[in-house]
């Protein structure tokens, strides 16, 4: 339960403040929207011309500014995507909020507008280890099926590009599961779509994405990673708006429109229609993650030998609702829900060859995988007055994935079974949270803001692994409460020095004590070019990911809650270090990082006694540390836009229990990453390309199985495998290129793509899978996806 110090400690805070909130002459408030819909638009950058007066717009596209000492000013307003515009300004002691509205950047159908001083694609100079993206350019990128923001955030400096299985985001030495993915306050557990080719997220949906990769602001917390933060659309208050899109994969459909004048209603879509219609592209994604069911064996005739073609879908939509009654508040309810289904049941029948007598292989197989994400928001933020604003929200989610096997084998030879084998195994993992917290800003003067805030969040996990309906695994049925109270403070000290320090106090129910976590982050105007910074942040985690390894099969995850048994909390502390120049075009940025962890969690199988599966035998705990350094240049504006970034680091973990206590690389380590983006505009064209290259991921090498008598004369099979994670995969690279093509269809606008995906065909390496029923051991190179082709047709209105 919430501690009563906590909540205390909160109201008293409160009280201060609503005691001491004045309100200054000189100021200007307001709200900064897109122009053709009026949905707002948050953390957008607005300035007082020729001064050092500034600020940015809160999450419901609110701003402030103070201390204004004339009557006239100019204001410079820039959002990522849209256009730059200045401002003339008379101050007149009106209370009524400014209304400025921006342009997104688009192309023309005989040129392309360009935009001075506004980022395209992203913005990376906001803020420290901060970077935001426009999702209205994201369809200027290459993409496996369509616009995808997670594969797109794969492509920033620190953020590792190299995993095609997963959409989820490795951060800075992280794991996708100490990421908090926020979509409108909701928890996203899983982010990933279509074996990890797409992420869970409709960028018809999104208006505005914030990566925090590192020493994240207070307000956040449970995470030890990084934050991202999702912001829905609200819906158009002004016209109907709506589009589709269509490819090799899935269709894809939006629509908002205005109900009254303060009400708005917004939905959007998707679904793959690989259930019905099977594309070649299809296969050959199923093809690289699925593999045949030969079974790899050398006695059947590869003639026989058929590819898998499984049963498989996912959808995911989002709706929200949107209600204005004034221009200082705004009501939402969001609704999320997303899903996959895989079934890969088949049968089976091979006649062997070689024997005299005929012999037959029967195998019958269902097998299932299901899994998704649901959620439901709702807020209410208010801008009370130019100095104080409040958001109050209540959030609900769920995560279930369900994995379903059965499988039957036997050998008959005329009438005779000479060989028969069943296995079964069913796993299902569900974490369901509920949560409320409120949120505040108070703005002291032009100088200085105060964010402070309280929440609350209602956990539960179930989990539960069986072998052949008798063997239990692991059964585990938790529940938890978390508490936090937090203040951060920004204050603005002469001209050059802005810094930001803040406190978040935790109480975990599975933790006698109180954890506090101290957070900062400052940066030095050096000269008008050139901008130093730095960062510190203390994070912990109550609900962890565990990793469950397979030497021949790749691995599995699955959630568990803290308890200080089986898993502990996480914990981790951020130092960050950096610089930058900045210029109108151009920017270069480099930030060094370093990441002291501990608390982390792994779970195998391999290393039971015997035939017992006492939980505490199969969980390991240990610490590491993540260290690099990241380089970034980037065009910001133009015809021509891009960035090329450098990566180098290394992640290393010691595990008491795991490779004689020494220390040996994470399984996502990668010493070196070098990405480069290049999107080119021309006429009706939109020219651009991807290309990455990642040195070797490490993997644990089997050294051979072995048989080992027990004391009851059966034998025990086991592999054994040399150092943990001491052999390396080939470097990973590839190219991927597309061409778009927009036109006009009466007032609506369309846009026809192709896209190819690894371009030069490279084969790159999944994992290395080895079957030890093959004498010599059959030793498999498991590879990502191809050179493969994909075309795509869509329409806004």
């Amino acid at each position: 339960m919430l501690n009563n110090y906590l909540l205390k400690s909160f109201l008293f805070f409160v009280l201060i403040i609503l005691h001491s909130i004045a309100f200054g002459k000189n100021t200007l408030s307001g709200k900064v929207v897109e122009k053709a819909s009026g949905e707002v638009l948050p953390f957008a950058t607005v300035v007082i011309e020729g001064t050092v007066i500034g600020t940015t717009t809160n999450v419901d596209g609110f701003f402030s500014l103070f201390d204004i000492e004339s009557n006239e000013v100019t204001l410079v307003v820039s959002y990522v995507g849209y256009q730059t515009i200045t401002l003339d300004v008379v101050l007149n002691g009106s209370k009524d909020l400014l209304i400025i509205e921006l342009e997104p950047i688009t192309s023309q159908l005989e040129e392309v507008l360009v935009v001075a001083n506004a980022n395209k694609i992203l913005n990376a100079s906001s803020g420290v280890s901060t970077t935001t993206i426009s999702t209205k350019q994201l369809e200027l990128l290459p993409s496996i099926g369509e616009t995808d923001i997670f594969r797109s955030l794969q492509l920033l400096p620190g953020v590792s590009g190299t995993n095609e299985n997963s959409s989820g985001l490795f951060v800075r030495g992280g794991t996708p599961d100490q990421n908090l993915v926020l979509l409108d306050g909701i928890t996203i557990y899983k982010v990933d779509h279509f074996f990890g080719f797409f992420s869970a997220f409709n960028a018809n949906a999104i208006k505005d994405v914030q990566l925090h990769k590192g020493a994240f602001p207070a307000q956040f917390g449970g995470r030890t990673s990084s934050v991202v933060e999702l912001t829905g659309k609200t819906g158009s208050f002004e016209k109907i708006q709506g589009g589709f899109n269509v490819n090799l994969l899935s269709v894809n459909g939006y629509f908002e429109a205005p109900i009254t004048k303060n009400l708005s209603f917004l939905i959007a879509g998707r679904r793959s229609y690989t259930d019905v219609l099977q594309t070649g592209l299809f296969e050959s994604i199923s093809d690289s993650q699925i593999g045949d069911d030969g079974f790899n064996d050398p006695t059947i005739d590869d003639s026989e030998v058929t590819t898998l073609q499984p049963d498989f879908y996912f959808y995911d939509w989002n709706s929200k609702l949107s209600y204005r009654p004034s221009e200082k508040d705004l009501i939402t309810v969001s609704v999320y829900n997303g899903q996959d289904f895989l079934d890969e049941s088949r049968n089976l029948t091979r006649d062997i060859q070689g024997p005299a007598v005929p012999t037959t292989l029967f195998f019958d197989l269902f097998e299932t995988t299901d899994y998704g994400n649901k959620g439901i928001s709702g807020k209410w933020s208010r801008q009370w007055n130019p100095k104080f604003y409040s958001n109050f929200l209540v959030a609900g989610s769920e995560f279930f994935s369900t994995f379903n096997r059965d499988g039957f084998a036997e050998v008959v030879q005329e009438d005779t079974t000479l060989f028969s084998l069943s296995q079964q195994s069913f796993e299902d993992n569900n974490v369901v949270d509920i949560s409320a917290r409120a949120d505040f800003e108070w703005q002291r003067s032009s100088r200085s803001k105060t964010d402070f805030g309280i929440s609350y969040t209602l956990t539960k996990v179930d989990y539960n692994n069986v072998r052949d309906d008798t063997v239990i695994i692991l059964q585990s049925n938790q529940e938890a409460q978390y508490g936090s109270i937090y203040v951060s403070n920004e204050q603005k000290i002469g001209n050059k020095l802005n810094l930001t320090t803040g406190l978040r106090l935790s109480k975990y129910e599975n933790e006698d004590d109180l954890l506090w976590e101290p957070r900062a982050n400052l940066t030095y105007q050096l000269t008008p070019k050139i901008k130093l910074k730095a960062a510190y942040g203390k994070h912990y985690q109550f609900v962890n990911r565990v990793l469950n390894e397979s030497i021949t099969e790749g691995a599995r995850e699955f959630w568990l809650l803290t308890d200080g048994e089986l898993v502990d909390i996480s914990e981790a502390d951020h130092y960050v270090l950096g610089a930058s120049y900045e210029i109108d075009n151009w920017l270069f940025d480099v930030e060094g990082y370093y990441k002291d962890l501990s608390g982390l969690s792994e779970f195998s199988l391999r290393f039971r006694n015997d035939d017992s599966f006492d939980p505490n035998q199969l969980f390991f705990t240990g610490d590491g540390e993540a260290k690099g350094i990241e380089f970034l240049i980037q065009k910001k504006q133009g015809n021509y836009t891009g960035w090329a970034s450098y990566t180098v680091g290394n992640i290393r973990n010691t595990f008491e229990d795991l490779n004689e206590g020494n220390e040996f690389p994470a399984l996502h380590d990668q010493l070196h990453e070098f990405k480069m983006v290049h999107s080119y505009e021309v006429g009706q064209w939109v020219l651009s390309s991807t290309f990455i290259y990642g040195s070797g991921r490490p993997f644990s090498e089997p050294e051979g199985q072995y048989n080992v008598e027990l004391l009851d004369s059966n034998e025990f099979n086991f592999v054994g495998i040399g150092d943990r994670n001491g052999s390396r995969l080939p470097a990973y690279h590839k190219l991927d290129v597309s061409a778009h093509y927009k036109f006009n269809i009466g007032k609506a606008k369309a846009d026809l793509g192709l896209s190819i995906f690894n371009l030069y065909g490279r084969e790159n390496i999944s994992f290395v899978e080895y079957d030890f029923t093959q004498q010599p051991v059959l030793i498999t190179d498991v590879t990502f996806l191809g050179t493969t082709p994909n075309i795509s047709f869509g329409i806004d209105f």
